[in-house]
């Protein structure tokens, strides 16, 4: 009930929302976006993202991903440059990453090169984003 109920008023803070991929949705192509990405269909192309990416169980990517951080509990392959990389028990990752820490918990797979950077790691701006409001549709 939590998504229906009243409206709770703000205090002025901007509110960061999630890009959610659900199971069975297949999608290519390109997502640049500011706030926190959950994909569990499968995706092929570039992430650029200012915050977190997560590959969930169900989630197979293969590309390029640049975010803040990334948290694999599914299947990515390709590279990835940020500050975090979390491959969570039975994720698997294939490719290189550029990033200031990485955890590989037990029954996780790893194959490929890390280079372990000092520092912030830079990761392409994204500030030529531009949301274009959606056409109505006549049903």
């Amino acid at each position: 009930m939590a998504f229906f109920g009243r409206k709770k008023k703000t205090s002025g803070k901007k509110v960061s929302s999630a890009s959610i991929i659900t199971p069975g949705t297949v999608i290519k192509g390109e997502i640049r976006c500011e706030g926190n990405i959950l994909l569990n269909g499968e995706f092929e192309g570039a992430i650029i993202s200012q915050a977190e990416v997560v590959v969930g169980k169900s989630g197979r990517v293969k590309g390029e991903i640049q975010s803040a951080k990334l948290l694999v509990s599914g299947e990515f392959h390709g590279n990835f440059t940020g500050e975090v990389i979390d491959i969570m028990p039975y994720g698997k990752v294939y490719g290189d990453v550029k990033v200031n820490n990485i955890v590989i918990e037990p029954n996780a797979v790893f194959e490929g090169e890390t280079k372990i950077v000092s520092g912030r790691v830079e990761r392409q701006d994204i500030s030529d984003v531009h949301i274009v409001k959606p056409k109505k549709l006549g049903y």
